[in-house]
């Protein structure tokens, strides 16, 4: 994508017209900084936006008294791009449940963009619940989820999300900001690449953690024998 090669060396001063502010409709010196400026350039070489390669998906969840479901909040995405979830009864549900995603959904969040909280829901994912504190995209048809991921979690697009933040307490990004960001994309031979990775280093944590859960039944079972006898 050439983001190595972007000068974002900081700068002391610069001046904007008045004119690029009313373009832009605001006036921060952070948005219309040389390095910033710099790289939403490089990230619109391709004229599209998040909307162009993903759908916003608003399928809402209604809880049901008695009936437990899978919530995945904020706190439950890792840092291999999977998210964690926990079982909720329908009288328990939080009042922040409340998108349904699906297998190849990327959640991402709104709140504090900076920290790179973005997720793909995978096979075994379906019907899921997330918080409100996600935006749930659909990637369309030539968008593959795991080059979409990818992106939304590299640290300079973050960078982007974070400057089209409101509010100080919590800072967050609207879902109609979200979907006008840029994306470039990356060389056919790249993407494959990556999403040949993604998806290895997705069924590794999965092996992985068949084998943590394994791992602890035998101690289970190896320490009630030993009560046992």
């Amino acid at each position: 994508m050439g983001l190595d090669k972007l000068d974002l060396t900081p700068r002391l001063y610069y001046e904007r017209s008045y004119g690029d502010t009313q373009a832009a409709g605001r006036f921060d010196a952070e948005y219309f900084s040389p390095r910033m400026q710099n790289l939403i350039t490089a990230l619109s070489r391709d004229g599209l936006i998040i909307a162009d390669v993903a759908n916003l998906s608003k399928e809402r969840f209604k809880a049901r008294p008695g009936i437990q479901f899978q919530y995945i909040e904020i706190a439950d995405v890792t840092g291999s791009g999977t998210a964690d979830s926990k079982a909720v009864v329908g009288e328990a549900a939080p009042s922040r449940a409340t998108w349904v995603v699906q297998p190849g959904d990327i959640i991402t969040t709104t709140v504090r963009p900076i920290r790179r909280l973005s997720a793909i829901i995978t096979e075994d994912q379906s019907g899921y619940v997330c918080s409100s504190g996600f935006a749930v995209l659909e990637p369309r048809e030539d968008m593959a989820p795991e080059l979409l991921l990818l992106y939304l979690r590299l640290p300079l697009v973050c960078e982007v999300l974070d400057v089209h933040t409101t509010a100080s307490m919590y800072p967050a990004i609207s879902t109609p900001d979200l979907m006008r960001i840029p994306i470039a994309l990356p060389y056919d031979a790249t993407r494959r690449k990556i999403v040949a990775n993604v998806r290895e280093s997705i069924a590794a944590r999965r092996e992985a953690q068949r084998l943590l859960d394994e791992a602890k039944r035998v101690v289970e079972e190896a320490i009630l024998g030993e009560t046992a006898v």
